[in-house]
């Protein structure tokens, strides 16, 4: 009887918690720091999406091409970087050098050339893919955005490119675009000596666009393409054609 008199009274004893556990159990009020933690992780991998979102024949993988030119752009332009010398005497001939003395410096430089040609047409096939199945509609709309700052950038690198190549077509295109600028109102003069130096109308090679080419734009690219990315999965992948 005492044996069975004390299971019952094991049995029907609460089980005591301490104050640690139940603040295990309970819920993470909203704004806490492990909720915050939690959402910032989400928002760094946003959720699984369905597979026939990412499928080749609803984007022609034209992003995947565009970006795959960006890579080879940031490789070929690293190695050009290295014999690559700015300036209206230096810049065409740093590019004859590069041509006729360098070992490999002619296919390294074509790399870089039709890399630069491939992205500016598979982002341009990209933006019309976007259009034709209205992918940017809502809840979109700030990826379009993104991806019309990204086509600028690409041509705007495109032209500051063709600028470092130092012969007169250069140093036109770049006077015709000091005057462009300079028509703006009150901003415009230094708006061109911001974004252009001092070309001449012998070459567009300075150290300014040299500047602007290799460090500023490329960097200014690489995010807008990683938040590109990351905001396709986050707005749950695209739209079927």
């Amino acid at each position: 009887m005492r044996e069975l008199s004390a299971t019952q009274t094991m049995v029907q004893k609460p089980v005591q918690t301490s104050d640690h556990d139940l603040k295990q159990k309970q819920p993470a009020p909203e704004g806490s720091a492990r909720n915050s933690r939690h959402s910032f992780v989400d928002h760094l991998r946003p959720r699984s999406i369905p597979e026939r979102a990412l499928s080749v024949f609803y984007t022609f993988c034209l992003g995947g091409l565009s970006f795959l030119a960006f890579l080879m752009l940031g490789v070929t332009g690293l190695l050009l970087m290295f014999h690559y010398q700015p300036g209206e005497s230096t810049g065409y001939s740093s590019v004859l050098t590069l041509g006729s003395v360098i070992p490999y410096g002619g296919i390294i430089r074509n790399l870089h050339y039709w890399s630069a040609q491939l992205m500016v047409v598979t982002v341009n096939l990209h933006m019309v893919r976007v259009v034709w199945t209205h992918s940017y509609k809502p809840p979109k709309q700030l990826n379009w955005l993104v991806g019309v700052g990204l086509l600028v950038l690409v041509l705007v690198l495109d032209f500051t490119g063709y600028l470092l190549i130092g012969s007169q077509e250069s140093g036109a295109a770049a006077t015709v675009a000091a005057n462009i600028l300079k028509q703006i109102p009150v901003l415009g003069t230094a708006l061109a000596h911001i974004a252009l130096g001092e070309p001449t109308a012998l070459s567009g090679s300075t150290l300014v666009v040299y500047v602007w080419h290799c460090v500023a734009l490329p960097f200014a690219a690489l995010w807008l393409q990683l938040y590109h990315f990351w905001r396709i999965r986050r707005d749950g992948g695209v739209r079927p054609l």
